[in-house]
């Protein structure tokens, strides 16, 4: 069997470590929780393009120019499909030399 004096240090020795371990370590706890939970704590521009994909914009010079020559070929696409439809409505007409 132990002595008193002894086993009552050695709970104290115990307990005053624990103690020390999270006073350690609240500053890295903290800091943690912080990262976790704040979503305002993003680089500069990072926030403005995840908003940009969530609402489906553009975003950048780049994608911008894709959609608008994509937007144009469209455009010639209907016209076309337009031109021969109408040739096909049309009786041909073949003019013979006169």
């Amino acid at each position: 069997m132990g002595d008193g004096i002894g086993d009552f240090a050695f709970w104290i020795a115990i307990g005053a470590m624990g103690i020390g371990f999270w006073v350690a370590m609240t500053p890295l706890i903290r800091a943690l929780a912080e990262r976790v939970r704040g979503p305002g704590r993003l680089p500069s521009g990072v926030e403005a393009r995840l908003e940009a994909l969530e609402a489906g914009r553009p975003i950048t010079g780049e994608t911008d120019a894709f959609y608008h020559r994509l937007a144009e070929l469209e455009e010639r696409l209907d016209f076309t499909e337009r031109l021969l439809a109408q040739g096909r409505s049309e009786p041909e007409r073949i003019e013979g030399p006169r």
